[in-house]
């Protein structure tokens, strides 16, 4: 992809390149190593979702259905937490045309989200949701 300069006029008879931010995907923006997780009312509702059985890997519809929370709210949690190591997330490896629908990306909550998230919750009082 050719990202070419736009100008932007500073002052009269001056011009300064205006460059397109990086490219916005999963690898570049969003993969970044964030160990510090802020954890909200919304973030609760996703690890519970996950606690419900740990070792299940559920794809955000799932984690929607169990949490109730909107997608615009859901994903960038998902996200976060992944870069914080937290979880690990696959695409599903099925054919789209033979499943009649598009592929999932599925989330699992790794051994050290587990025990941070086990650590958060009792640190709240609640203990781990059963």
């Amino acid at each position: 992809m050719q990202v070419r300069p736009y100008s932007l006029r500073g002052s009269p008879g001056k011009s300064r390149p205006l460059r397109c931010p990086a490219t916005l995907c999963r690898l570049t923006i969003m993969g970044r190593q964030d160990r510090d997780v802020r954890i909200s009312l919304q973030t609760l509702r996703v690890l519970e979702a996950f606690l419900e059985n740990p070792t299940d890997q559920l794809a955000g519809a799932d984690v929607h259905k169990r949490s109730g929370l909107a997608s615009g709210t859901l994903y960038p949690i998902l996200l976060r937490l992944e870069s914080a190591g937290w979880f690990v997330s696959r695409w599903e490896v099925i054919d789209p045309s033979s499943a009649g629908r598009p592929r999932r990306r599925l989330y699992r909550l790794t051994s050290s989200g587990l025990a941070r998230a086990s650590e958060v919750f009792a640190s709240l009082g609640r203990g781990v949701p059963a």
